[in-house]
């Protein structure tokens, strides 16, 4: 073995969301948990970048730590154990958590990469114990082992939730919210595929999410059929069907087809429903054929999920009750099963905020006021559906 590697997660109980958004959550597992929507035992899905990582680093011993209460749990931990390297994922909601283990420790060698490049730039240039990764690749090159691309779910045995598979990397569109990259797709190889699908067979799952940013643009998207009949012949007998994210466009072009090779739930990007916001965003989508989606999905039995995205600098009063109606009465109607809500990013700012909390500016209280409303709201139809 070349040394041993320990891998550093943040549990949903470290971040103090707005409880609107977690009593939703609880609801919607609770009401979906049936169809497959299971949740992991510490956060709400095993991360994949700690299973792609353990792919090509089976040279080094590997361990998972969650960090439930505080980062004491994570300088404990490795006071207590010797670590050739520590690995961990930074987001803008959990960058000061980073920060204060590796400012504690300094005799520790840390490898961390993530989606905040001004922060990572920072703690890299600031904490000589740090390298950034900005890939896993970089991750490969840094620990002297070979890079491949995989998965290995071996630390998560038997842990029930809703594994990714990854199709293709990058997008076609190019929304302004969104650091995908634009106008490029690059296919998996199907080895690779057929290798991530092997890997869940540690897992108890009965949904597979589609990791690619918008489903249908990538050609070996028709491959679902033959990944699902395998799914079920030798590893999952109720497996469910896949979810996928995409455009409102692509699902009224290809609805019949989704539901043919296995799509069982498709995420929609709302984002909002105005049409002046959505042209601001490069959004390739509008009202009309966000009501044009509802209407595809009831035709061919696909359920959907709505993305949103509350705190665009642009929204009012008047454009969240817009958008507020028409998704309360899409879940009322049973069109839609619930809603993603995001907090917008701008990632323009190296001070950005998002993913649990607004950017402070002169429009934050309305946004956490619709934010809480949208939540509350969708919280009790789905309790209310519940209900024999």
């Amino acid at each position: 073995m070349k040394g041993n590697i320990l891998f550093v997660q943040f549990a949903n109980s470290m971040f103090k969301r707005h409880n609107a958004c977690d009593h939703y959550w609880d609801t919607f597992y609770s009401v979906w948990k049936d169809s497959g929507y299971y949740m992991a035992k510490h956060v709400f899905e095993i991360p994949k970048w700690i299973a792609e990582i353990c792919y090509f680093s089976k040279d080094y011993t590997q361990e998972v730590f969650f960090c439930e209460h505080s980062v004491e749990e994570v300088l404990d931990k490795i006071y207590n154990t010797k670590y050739d390297y520590v690995l961990m994922s930074l987001m803008n909601a959990n960058q000061s958590f980073i920060e204060d283990i590796v400012k504690a420790i300094p005799f520790q060698r840390f490898l961390i990469g993530g989606y905040n490049e001004h922060f990572l730039r920072y703690l890299g240039e600031r904490y000589e114990n740090v390298h950034v990764c900005d890939t896993t690749r970089d991750t490969a090159q840094f620990l002297k082992v070979d890079f491949k691309f995989g998965t290995d779910y071996t630390l998560f045995k038997n842990e029930y939730t809703v594994p990714r598979l990854t199709l293709s990397y990058g997008c076609l569109n190019n929304c302004k919210f969104c650091i995908v990259p634009h106008f490029k797709i690059i296919n998996v190889n199907k080895d690779v595929i057929y290798q991530q699908i092997d890997s869940f067979r540690d897992l108890n799952y009965r949904l597979i999410y589609l990791d690619d940013k918008t489903f249908g643009q990538a050609d070996n998207y028709s491959s679902l059929k033959e990944l699902k009949e395998k799914i079920l012949r030798e590893q999952c007998t109720d497996f469910n069907g896949f979810i996928v994210q995409t455009t409102n466009s692509m699902l009224v072009k290809k609805a019949k087809e989704f539901k043919d090779i296995g799509v069982s739930v498709v995420e929609l990007g709302w984002e909002t429903y105005n049409d002046s916001i959505l042209r601001k965003y490069r959004k390739p989508s509008s009202e009309g054929m966000i009501r044009k989606s509802v209407e595809y999905g009831k035709r061919y039995g696909l359920k959907l999920i709505a993305n949103i995205i509350i705190g665009f600098p642009e929204e009012t009063e008047e454009s969240y009750q817009k958008t507020y109606d028409f998704i309360m009465e899409q879940l009322k109607l049973g069109n839609i099963i619930g809603f993603n809500p995001a907090i917008y990013t701008n990632y323009d700012k190296e001070d950005n905020l998002g993913e649990i909390d607004f950017y402070e500016d002169e429009k934050t209280e309305l946004h956490r006021k619709w934010w809480n409303k949208f939540n509350e709201s969708a919280k009790n139809i789905l309790e209310f559906k519940k209900i024999p």
